[in-house]
């Protein structure tokens, strides 16, 4: 299946375009983000509440989840300041299959979105390492329980949140609340 922002990003990348690229819902028309561009350079992306890289795998994600969106072109001045993207868009297209492959393979051991994940305070005590994505998804713990809560605040993609989870719950450092 070939995304429909894939091709208005390659339209874009081959004009050499610089604007904004808004990001709408296609059922009622609200702005959930857009797409900056500088001299056919993708240079920021922000999408439902993220920024960045994550932001743009997102967006390609839940597209890929048939999901619909419209993209609306608008030439503008972007200063360079605005950058937070530095890869070429080749780069980020050939990363773009391997994030999809990932995330359709984690959706199998996704916990429910209404399930509560504690941090079990044994582990805290504890000597086994965390990896740098088991750290941040702790971290987020420590403010948020909610597994839906978790997925939208650490800064991790959705993929490497489930699989730091469940190599924590391996680790014995995850309590698990089921709903009621």
């Amino acid at each position: 299946m070939e995304s429909k922002l894939m091709g208005v990003i390659e339209e874009q990348v081959a004009v050499q375009f610089t604007g904004k690229v808004n990001v709408l819902a296609s059922f009622n028309r609200q702005f959930l983000g857009h797409l900056l561009f500088k001299q056919g350079e993708v240079i920021q992306v922000k999408f439902n509440g993220h920024q960045g890289l994550k932001a743009f795998y997102q967006l390609i994600i839940q597209e890929h989840s048939l999901q619909a969106f419209d993209y609306v072109v608008e030439p503008e001045l972007v200063d360079e300041k605005e950058r937070q993207i530095h890869y070429p868009f080749a780069v980020i297209k050939n990363k773009m299959a391997e994030v999809l492959k990932q995330y359709r393979e984690s959706l199998k051991v996704r916990p429910p979105d209404n399930v509560k994940i504690l941090i079990d305070s044994e582990f805290i005590d504890d000597t086994l390492p965390v990896t740098p994505e088991e750290y941040d998804v702790l971290q987020t713990l420590t403010e948020w329980n909610n597994t839906h809560d978790i997925y939208q605040h650490c800064q991790l993609m959705d993929h490497e949140i489930t699989w730091a989870l469940v190599s924590l719950r391996k680790k014995g450092a995850l309590k698990i609340v089921a709903p009621k």
